[in-house]
């Protein structure tokens, strides 16, 4: 599912928030949709909605555009509101809409100058938007900031005791909206050497923030900086040297579970990025860092105060007109006829005047001439209007066109000596007139029914618009009684957790009075505290620091596993990294239990059943032993099912992984783990694959 850009911008300095804005997309449109030939230049000086038609950007894609402006002031003059929106509607059907909101407010409002951007991509479509460039002008010239946080389109060095101190009291400010991406150092330091490696490691940082402008800033650390923000940040809420961390809004260092919100990118995963030849981290680890800055703001939404001033825009722009900038023949037809009945009415107004003063008879050459100028030339422009103004509606112009030949004449012969030359000519001419008269007055019939339709229409859209924002309002409280739910979830897993650890430790001290307290107990605490990222969960099977882990619990073939991997954080971010380090845990916890005697027979699904006192275990539903025969009996879906294994345990160097777990069913990438448990030679278990959810019948 294709996902949106939102950012909240507070300007700081001098100039109204409303004009900046004005200024700033005006100029990113000139830029995008340069002029070039008979096209026009988007520009919107009034209140309205303007179709430019198709236009070509600079780069040469071409789409229809249209552009929305509205503006709104409150009746006390305290605020005034802006939105500016951009249409482009590609050949290929698909549509991308930005908006770019302002608001300058003088009282009684969390703001005073403040610009908020909205970017939706295409319904259907697999690209997420990205921050437009105007995103990047305002931070440049606006000295942008959240709720006092510098946004900004660099990294910024954190170098002394002053700047951590500021630093932190970001990261734990409960208002702000944007995410805090803090970076370690590289090494410990100060040295001519280290110093070079910092330097370089910053200029590598650097193409990191383009994908969040606007919704991250992004801070390294120097040396000294890094240990006293270690010692002040709280247990478990730092990250190890040549680290990535995002700190999202609400962060809580008293919480144990929150800290699993805080994404970390360990070295390790920073290093894969990494393209040596291009001195550069991958396109789609950058994706990866700011998919959850950009989610965040996109999925939270907006406080009460700026979703008000979105809803009055919207329901102003019910009413707005709508302009042709390409049709500009339509413009000169209507000053033409502006002229034209100014003239009539000058004519008359001279007749009535002279009348008694003129001779029979009388005539004037000169002003014959000038009025059979005119009447060419009126002639000539209201033929350019019926063949090019599509606005114009077609009966109104045949009937123009047929008396108003008749009226030229009765008023070129009638007027200069209001004596027309026979009775038949006149009668011809009235006649004419009244037949105008009557085609004109059935015009106006249909446009007053037209009028009236369109009022019933916007009473309707009113309406519409009342019940939904009733529903926003409706919405919000949902998510707030969500979160609150979700509170309480933890809070209870995290109760859990504690109790079903202090049983196993208790079981283990009956099983072995005479050991020694804390010779168990710090191996469990760490295995208790999950991974915080798939990229971690990885780390740990494969660097050696997890062995009452490995010694039991091994990846069948990590370099092929990789790609699978990072392919599920990118989908899910850390959602399921929990799930799959608890069942390694319950893999690990049967197989000791086998060694130990514990567990006598069985396979993985036995023991789930029957788990013995004192290890691990989980949901037998989330555990299935074996595949359909239409899976195994389907040589596709079977060779995605054979994973590499050491010789010992298979001479082929390969085995079917037909037993899973499974942490959901309701996702469409149903996420799945696949082992081999080998009791009985290696006495390991081989996890094979780790990725979504491989073909089934349900897929083939």
């Amino acid at each position: 599912m294709a996902r949106g850009y939102r950012a909240i911008l507070e300007l700081e300095g001098a100039g109204s928030a409303v004009q900046i804005a004005d200024r700033i997309f005006h100029e990113w449109a000139h830029k995008k949709y340069p002029r070039t030939g008979s096209s026009v230049r988007v520009e919107c000086d009034e209140e309205g909605i303007y179709r430019f038609g198709e236009l070509t950007s600079r780069r040469g894609e071409r789409a229809e555009v249209i552009v929305t402006k509205m503006t709104e002031t409150s009746e006390d003059n305290h605020y005034e509101r802006q939105l500016l929106e951009m249409v482009e509607r590609t050949s290929d059907g698909k549509q991308w809409t930005m908006r770019v909101y302002a608001m300058h407010a003088t009282k009684e409002s969390n703001y005073d100058q403040v610009v908020w951007i909205e970017v939706s991509p295409p319904r259907k479509g697999e690209w997420d938007a990205k921050p437009p460039a105007l995103v990047r002008d305002l931070i440049t010239e606006g000295h942008c900031r959240d709720r006092g946080m510098p946004l900004s389109d660099s990294l910024q060095s954190v170098i002394d005791e002053e700047q951590v101190e500021q630093l932190i009291g970001w990261i734990r400010d409960d208002r702000r909206r944007a995410s805090v991406v803090v970076a370690a150092p590289l090494t410990d330091g100060n040295d001519s050497e280290a110093l070079e490696a910092e330097f370089r490691w910053k200029d590598i940082l650097r193409s990191l923030t383009k994908d969040s402008l606007g919704c991250a800033s992004y801070f390294l650390l120097t040396p000294e900086a890094y240990r006293e923000f270690c010692a002040r940040i709280g247990q478990g809420c730092a990250m190890p040297k040549g680290s990535l961390r995002t700190y999202l809004p609400g962060f809580r260092s008293d919480e144990p579970a929150d800290r699993l919100r805080h994404r970390v990118l360990t070295a390790a995963t920073l290093l894969r990025g990494y393209e040596e030849k291009s001195k550069r981290f991958r396109p789609e680890l950058s994706a990866i860092i700011a998919r959850t800055p950009c989610e965040y703001l996109w999925e939270n939404g907006l406080d009460k105060e700026l979703r008000r001033a979105q809803a009055l825009l919207d329901k102003k722009r019910l009413t707005a007109p709508t302009f042709y900038p390409l049709r500009e023949t339509t413009r000169s037809v209507e000053r033409l006829d502006e002229k034209v009945r100014q003239r009539v009415v000058e004519s008359l107004s001279a007749a009535a005047r002279d009348m008694g003063g003129l001779v029979e008879g009388a005539h004037d050459p000169v002003l014959e001439k000038r009025e059979e100028a005119a009447l060419r030339t009126s002639g000539q422009e209201v033929g350019v209007r019926s063949a090019t103004s599509e606005s114009a509606p077609q009966c109104g112009e045949s009937s123009h066109l047929a008396w108003y030949e008749p009226l030229r004449r009765l008023i070129r012969r009638f007027l200069p000596a209001f004596n027309p030359r026979s009775h038949t000519e006149l009668e011809s001419g009235v006649a004419a007139l009244e037949s105008g008269l009557d085609a004109m007055n059935e015009a106006h019939a249909q446009l007053v029914h037209k009028r009236d339709a369109l009022a019933d229409e916007l009473r309707v859209a009113e309406e519409l618009l009342e019940e939904a924002l009733q529903q926003s309002q409706e919405i919000e409280e949902l998510k707030e009684e969500k979160k609150t739910l979700v509170d309480q979830l933890l809070e209870n897993q995290q109760e859990r957790e504690k109790l079903s650890k202090r049983n196993r430790s208790l079981e283990w001290k009956l099983r072995n009075p005479d050991a020694k307290d804390g010779e168990r107990d710090f191996v469990e605490e760490q295995l208790d505290d999950s991974p915080q990222s798939m990229s971690e969960l990885f780390d740990r099977m494969t660097q050696g620091k997890y062995e009452s882990v490995t010694r039991y619990v091994v990846l069948s073939d990590p370099n092929a596993m990789v790609d699978d991997i990072m392919k599920l954080e990118e989908l899910h971010g850390s959602r399921y990294v929990a799930a799959f380090w608890s069942y390694i845990l319950v893999l690990r916890d049967y197989m000791r239990a086998r060694e130990s005697g514990d567990f006598s027979g069985g396979n993985v699904h036995d023991y789930l059943a029957n788990p013995p006192d004192g290890y691990r275990t989980c949901s037998a539903s989330r555990h299935k032993s074996n595949e359909s025969d239409t899976v195994k009996g389907n040589e596709k879906m079977r060779r995605e099912r054979t994973r590499p294994v050491p010789t010992a345990v298979d001479p082929r160097g390969e085995v079917e992984m037909w037993a899973h777990f499974a942490p959901t069913h309701c996702d469409q990438n149903a996420p799945r783990m696949h082992y081999y448990p080998d009791t009985e030679k290696t006495r390991k278990v081989y996890i094979g694959y780790i990725g979504r959810h491989l073909t089934n019948k349900k897929t083939n």
